[in-house]
């Protein structure tokens, strides 16, 4: 996504919209005005109203980028209201759009629950999903008005849609969050097509997140995979060929201009690296080939192409940094304490894991209970055991192998080739990331 932010910043006006869990903590909106866009989902959540909130957000932000890219357009059509949301969005910075996104809500809340009881003798509130959807929609007009006499185009992009994994009822509404956003980001590009204006809004989310019952059934994967393009590569064979090292190649060539020769980088960077010991070090992602290569540019910066010392030294301290990541991304479902038990037995079981690698899904699961029992604690809405194991299985802790007889090669499931679900008749594979950093 921010390779496509950089390709097309010289066409027209771009912002790049990060979803986060909150905002930069004890920093004001206002003083991250200059970085890329944060939207708060807690703040979105509170309105109670995702799809109706999400899109009053996205207008707001093509609002102030259409209007950035020239000086007059004809507002005649604006009521005062409007006039005044067009005249304050003109010149403000982008932290400040969401903020403005975020009061005009409150206000139209505000308003839609009146007391009308000297009518009715009973207290009527408006459906206030229904008056925010009524300005929505005013508003939208009046942006695809302007677009009309746009130049050049528009575009939003939004990345890092994602789950938190606090708890099962937090999922449920991060659920349906995701769910909501991809429904007002298509309902807007259905808008800028029928127009035909050159406004477009890219959203990246995970293809595991449409196979969450709530997405599932709003018939989304229909529009996804109609429109959307799938970037995949969890079942390739892993190997030399395998699309990340394209990818890196890719993204060398374009930094040198074109000037490299791919044979020449893998005989370089990769010399005294096999490329499938080097894939099944990691978890199939592009932040993976840029840990191992800031380790390597932290530890031997005046080094071009490691030696087989160099490179196990390497290895060490991208395994540490891996199981830090691992610990960040498990923090929504493990408790500080819940991890400190983790570690503890990833001290203590990781030489047995090594020697011997037949420890059963069963016997595993024993091993990794009182990590549950201390992240579940008392909290009644934590997910069962058997849940549990799975979001170990997502965050990349372990997989499964399942031998098919002796003439035959074993099967081995991953989440991040690919696999779902884990063998429950399987034998645990420890990540051997995970194995190195416990040395």
């Amino acid at each position: 996504m921010r390779y496509l932010e950089n390709e097309v910043k010289e066409s027209g006006p771009v912002q790049f919209l990060i979803f986060k869990k909150a905002f930069i903590e004890e920093i004001d909106l206002q003083q991250i005005s200059s970085v890329p866009l944060v939207v708060d989902e807690e703040d979105i959540k509170r309105f109670k109203h995702y799809q109706y909130a999400l899109k009053r957000v996205f207008i707001y932000i093509l609002i102030s980028l259409v209007l950035s890219d020239r000086n007059s357009y004809d507002t005649s059509g604006l009521d005062a209201e409007q006039q005044t949301i067009f005249d304050r969005l003109r010149n403000s910075k982008i932290g400040d759009v969401i903020k403005l996104a975020f009061d005009s809500l409150t206000s139209l809340l505000e308003a839609a629950h009146i007391d009308v009881s000297k009518a009715t003798g009973n207290r009527v509130l408006i459906d206030a999903s229904r008056t925010i959807k009524r300005n929505n929609d005013s508003l939208l007009e009046k942006l695809c008005q302007v677009l009309r006499e746009a130049s050049r185009p528009v575009r939003l992009i939004i990345d890092e849609i994602h789950f938190a994994y606090r708890s099962e009822e937090s999922l449920q509404q991060d659920a349906i969050l995701v769910r909501d956003c991809i429904m007002a980001v298509q309902s807007l590009n259905d808008r800028f097509a029928q127009e035909g204006s050159h406004c477009y809004v890219y959203a990246a989310v995970r293809s595991e997140y449409l196979e969450h019952p709530i997405i599932a059934t709003a018939d989304i994967n229909h529009t996804v995979e109609s429109v959307g393009v799938n970037v995949n590569w969890s079942t390739y064979r892993a190997n030399k060929d395998h699309p990340l090292f394209t990818l890196l190649f890719n993204r060398v060539a374009a930094g040198m201009q074109g000037t490299v020769d791919r044979h020449r980088l893998m005989e370089v960077y990769f010399a005294n690296i096999d490329p499938t010991v080097f894939l099944s070090r990691t978890w199939n992602k592009p932040r993976d080939f840029i840990r191992y290569f800031n380790c390597a540019k932290t530890l031997f910066p005046k080094s071009i192409t490691l030696s087989q010392s160099q490179a196990n030294t390497v290895w060490r301290r991208y395994s540490q940094e891996a199981w830090n990541e691992l610990k960040s991304a498990a923090s929504p479902f493990l408790n500080p304490e819940a991890l400190a038990v983790l570690e503890d037995i990833m001290r203590t079981h990781t030489p047995m894991w090594f020697e011997n690698d037949k420890t059963t899904v069963d016997e595993f699961a024993e091993i990794i209970r009182p990590v549950y029992e201390r992240a579940k604690g008392d909290n009644h809405n934590f997910y069962n055991f058997r849940h549990f194991l799975h979001l170990l299985y997502i965050l990349g802790l372990f997989g499964t192998r399942h031998e098919q007889g002796s003439e035959s090669e074993p099967i081995y499931q991953t989440y991040h080739r690919g696999n779902r679900s884990f063998r429950m008749q399987g034998q645990v594979q420890i990540h051997p990331t995970v194995l190195k950093a416990f040395g």
